[in-house]
């Protein structure tokens, strides 16, 4: 039987966790997801992987479920996968040259149990135009902010301070030990 049930349909997930050498299997939650209304970045994104972790512990009793949240906040708004390709490489374009910062909410739940932690991440776009963008990203909706950072020669991303695996979608210096510590690795 996997260690852990990961809620989450996120490819870069999977495949970060599967790197990683953890076993797991995956119950994507149904949820709506905040989105921030009133609420800081970190706010939101705990709120929304404590939903996603909620769901997954009600359907699988007794077994351990990983959920996380990311989202960017960016001139004052936030901002999770875009609606689609237009609204994505709008933001791209909008944020091109300058810093946002990047956040991860997770949370490891075993029934009423529950450890939450968060990470931040600032990353720096490189100033292209719309054009160039449109050009290198590649389904912008499935990816808060509209990309998905990439390990070397990145086209898009010229700075992450922090956690690489965090701006790919699941902060692994956190979640690693999180999992060896309370489900076994």
């Amino acid at each position: 039987m996997p260690v852990v049930i990961l809620a989450s349909a996120s490819p870069a997930r999977r495949q970060l966790l599967r790197d990683a050498g953890f076993e797991f299997e995956v119950l994507a939650s149904r949820v709506r997801e905040l989105r921030g209304r009133g609420r800081s970045l970190e706010e939101t994104v705990v709120e929304n992987a404590r939903r996603k972790a909620g769901w997954a512990a009600r359907r699988a009793p007794g077994r351990w479920v990983l959920a996380a949240d990311t989202m960017i906040e960016f001139e004052g708004g936030l901002y999770g996968k875009p609606s689609g390709r237009r609204d994505g490489v709008a933001l791209l374009a909008r944020m091109a040259g300058k810093r946002h910062v990047l956040a991860t909410g997770v949370v490891l739940r075993r029934d009423e149990r529950a450890i939450v932690k968060v990470a931040r991440s600032t990353v720096t776009l490189r100033p292209l135009d719309r054009t160039r963008i449109a050009s290198i990203v590649n389904a912008p909706e499935r990816y808060a902010g509209g990309y998905a950072a990439i390990e070397s020669d990145d086209p898009l991303v010229e700075r992450i301070d922090g956690s690489f695996t965090n701006v790919v979608g699941l902060p692994m210096e956190i979640v690693g030990p999180l999992l060896v510590k309370h489900v076994g690795g």
